[in-house]
């Protein structure tokens, strides 16, 4: 089990920013919970869940990416239960 296992998209706050980027051209782009929670498939579901039906942006690639949360401009994992 990891922290994307066990978190759901929707028990993220509205205005959490996630960094979406593609494994293989690199390509980055920035989701909102919100902008996510809009997809009816996705609002249950688990962020590695998320992650899998995400793909590239780019019309060209379409290749599977990676996801990460941003916190004062810095990327970081989600730590949870460990206050």
């Amino acid at each position: 089990m990891n922290w994307k296992s066990e978190s759901r998209l929707s028990d993220l706050d509205p205005a959490t920013q996630i960094e979406v980027t593609c494994r293989r051209c690199g390509l980055t782009r920035y989701e909102t919970q919100r902008s996510l929670m809009t997809r009816a498939q996705l609002r249950q579901s688990t962020l590695d869940a998320v992650e899998a039906a995400l793909s590239c942006a780019d019309r060209y690639c379409k290749g599977r990416v990676r996801i990460a949360f941003i916190h004062d401009d810095l990327n970081e994992p989600f730590v949870g239960g460990l206050a």
